[in-house]
This record gives structure tokens, sequence and C-alpha cells, in this order.
């Protein structure tokens, strides 16, 4: 997912960023892939914000993105 995610913020000139828990982001979108365990598996999830919330959507001690969220799926 994280490939797809790079290719097609390449292909629409979006910027990639990394939050500090290594999640692929892009502030111009909104969204966050986060990755979440479930037993053996490890599932993507997106975690899709509204402009608002955009600014630092990756940013896990500033944005907005309520803390319980990055606290949830921890390894």
């Amino acid at each position: 997912m994280e490939d797809q995610f790079i290719d097609y913020l390449e292909t629409h000139t979006k910027e990639l960023q990394y939050s500090q828990h290594a999640d692929p982001c892009s502030e111009q979108l909104g969204l966050v892939l986060r990755a979440q365990r479930a037993g053996d598996l490890v599932l993507s999830r997106p975690v899709m914000v509204a402009e608002a919330w955009a600014d630092r959507c990756g940013d896990t001690t500033e944005g907005c993105i309520p803390q319980q969220e990055w606290k949830t799926f921890e390894w």
C-alpha cells in the first residue's frame, strides 16, 4: 500500500512525509496511511482528516489528530 501511495503522490506532485511512527502521510491530501496490527497480520488503515486538520496531520505530538488515534494501535 505504501508503494502505491508514494507512486500516487509522485504522479500528482504531492509531498510525501512520515509521522514519528513512520506512517507515510500527505498534508496536501489530509491523509495518513497507518499500520494496524490484527493478530499476526499487519493491515493498512487510512486516517483522513478535513482541511482544517491537514496541517501537520502526521505530527503525532503537535497535529490536530487526537492522541488516542496514535496510541490505539501501537505495536
